[in-house]
């Protein structure tokens, strides 16, 4: 069975250790704070929130996955979800179901887990002051079994018409609730500063940052080898760091790298340079039809822009090199074919340099020489 995971949270065995973020988050949820765990896609924050959950035994996971949110309605009915699917005991989900009496809860058996589920009416719309009520919620389940509350790519709050008001309303109720642990996780650096760095926001300053970046090179190279040994693979640094860098840096990346390595190689096989090309294969043969899903939403300028970003890097997109090498266009029109294609989440801005999203997508567009 291939060790090497990715596209989804991990633990145990396929989780890489990371010791000094994993202690400071257990630090901050002994001590009762909220905190703000920032860091980009991929790079493993979920699974470490996961795990370092699992070091504490006394607590149980309320997990709320915000991503891509568009509504308050979607928003409460994702809260009350998370809520039934972590408290299965008969006792308590009555109390739950009693509790959301006004929504008109409808309780079916899972055909394949055979647990109770519970949907809300369809017919009703839930507004944010739904939200009061659903936190109250939160806190007689946490009195009955400790919880730590974890809101996944909470910058995408922002996309709700009324975020201010939730916003306004999340605040009035978690401070009041010093014995829950609420961890706010966020891939999108900008959006995060405004909900807690800037003073109008009603979160402005009301949890502790934990920065998660890549995996400390050393440990991630000695959890790759060890999984690699199951088969008795051998594989040089050199050949790692080429991999590591092709990847950005990114674990999930990376993981995806060697996932396709041990597909391509036989048991005893030592991996050398002459993989590494054999293992992109796989990989663009397995998402070569979603690239060219992205190029079908991207105008001419912005596939311009995508490709002068991968030959030429992000640092200086508006440079006479930059220019020259996609036509000579005005600095107006690829700015805003830039903030487009970031808006697409196809490529993102980290310390003033543009980066793909799928650094794969990057090298497939090289090797497809597509202008």
């Amino acid at each position: 069975m291939n060790p090497f995971k990715y596209g989804q949270i991990v633990s145990g065995l396929d989780f890489c250790p990371r010791p000094r973020l994993e202690k400071q988050i257990m630090t901050f949820i002994n001590s009762g704070q909220k905190i703000l765990i920032q860091g980009e896609r991929r790079v493993g924050k979920t699974s470490l929130i996961c795990e370092t959950n699992k070091k504490i035994k006394r607590k149980n996971l309320l997990y709320i996955d915000l991503l891509e949110i568009k509504s308050v309605d979607t928003l409460c009915k994702r809260l009350v979800k998370a809520i039934i699917t972590l408290e299965q005991k008969k006792g308590l989900l009555e109390k739950i179901i009693t509790s959301l009496s006004h929504l008109r809860p409808v309780v079916s058996i899972d055909p394949v887990t055979s647990q109770p589920t519970v949907f809300l009416g369809q017919d009703i719309t839930l507004h944010p002051d739904s939200l009061e009520g659903i936190f109250d919620l939160i806190k007689k389940v946490h009195d009955a079994k400790s919880v730590i509350v974890v809101f996944d790519e909470f910058q995408d709050i922002l996309n709700l018409k009324e975020y201010k008001e939730v916003l306004a309303i999340l605040r009035g109720k978690i401070q009041f609730h010093a014995s829950i642990t609420y961890i706010f996780s966020g891939s999108i650096r900008n959006k995060m500063y405004e909900i807690f760095n800037n003073s109008a926001s009603p979160l402005f300053k009301s949890a502790i940052t934990v920065e998660v970046g890549n995996i400390e090179t050393g440990l991630f190279i000695k959890y790759i080898r060890e999984k690699m040994s199951k088969e008795n693979h051998t594989i040089e640094d050199r050949v790692l760091m080429k991999i590591f860098e092709m990847a950005d840096q990114i674990a999930g990346d990376i993981q995806q790298f060697c996932n396709a390595l041990w597909e391509i190689t036989s048991i005893n096989e030592p991996i050398k340079d002459e993989h590494i090309y054999r293992a992109l294969k796989l990989i663009f043969s397995r998402e070569t039809k979603s690239y060219e899903m992205v190029l079908t939403t991207t105008t001419d300028l912005q596939l311009r822009c995508l490709t002068g970003l991968a030959q030429l890097g992000g640092k200086a997109p508006l440079s006479k090199e930059f220019l020259k090498n996609i036509g000579n266009r005005l600095p107006a029109s690829i700015n805003k074919s830039l903030i487009r294609l970031e808006q697409l989440k196809i490529i993102y801005k980290k310390k003033g340099e543009y980066k793909f999203i799928n650094p794969y997508f990057k090298l497939w567009l090289l090797s497809n020489n597509l202008l």
